[in-house]
């Protein structure tokens, strides 16, 4: 009986290269910062009630005073990538970074400016998500976290890479649907999403990709 043997290389004896340089630039700068800010708040349970305060985005409910944030108020605008509520929440928003950030940086190019270029979607979806859950919030006591603003912009980003404008709206469309019946549902049941941030990000990644496109490419 055969017996199928491992392959541990290619045909010509190459050996595999390893994760972190089979993965954009742009993709290990943002990524790196959220694991290694989840690595200290696990490790370090000072340093990360410290790196929760300054970055989540914190709004107080009628007659609620919060204390003032470390960094000021608008750093949480983009530092609330930096803090997620838990391994499953951390490790769905990577899965989506990795994969899709690799198509969008595929089509920037993975030198300096496709990657200034990927970072710049990233920061404006992230800030776009944030800006979007404080304005629908309706002034209610709420904390939001999470790099799923930015992410929502890199996974629309990814449809218009992979298939232009169709194919940004296969991936878009879907995915604000989703969100808008979970804030539907929510004004029923609180449920723990920040679906305006996600749409806020999406919107920002479909509108944005095309210049990012032009202005940062890679010749």
């Amino acid at each position: 009986m055969s017996v199928p043997q491992r392959d541990d290389g290619d045909p010509g004896g190459r050996q595999r290269e390893p994760v972190f340089n089979s993965l954009p630039p742009g993709v290990l700068i943002v990524a790196l910062p959220i694991i290694l800010a989840q690595l200290v708040s696990w490790t370090l349970p000072e340093a990360g009630r410290w790196i929760f305060e300054a970055c989540v985005v914190a709004i107080a409910g009628p007659g609620v005073q919060l204390a003032p944030q470390p960094l000021g108020p608008y750093f949480p605008l983009i530092g609330h990538v930096l803090v997620h509520f838990g391994m499953l929440h951390i490790a769905m928003n990577l899965v989506i970074l990795v994969s899709m950030g690799r198509t969008v940086c595929t089509s920037l190019g993975w030198g300096r400016r496709g990657t200034t270029g990927f970072i710049a979607l990233f920061v404006l979806s992230s800030i776009a998500g944030a800006v979007a859950q404080i304005v629908m919030n309706g002034g209610e006591q709420m904390l939001m976290a999470g790099a799923s603003t930015g992410v929502s912009g890199v996974l629309v980003a990814g449809g218009w890479a992979m298939g232009g404008y169709r194919g940004m709206l296969r991936f878009a469309l879907p995915w604000i649907g989703v969100n808008l019946l979970l804030g539907l549902l929510g004004m029923a049941w609180p449920i723990p999403v920040g679906w305006a941030a996600h749409i806020g990000g999406a919107v920002a990644g479909a509108i944005l990709f095309p210049f990012i496109q032009a202005i940062f490419r890679d010749a």
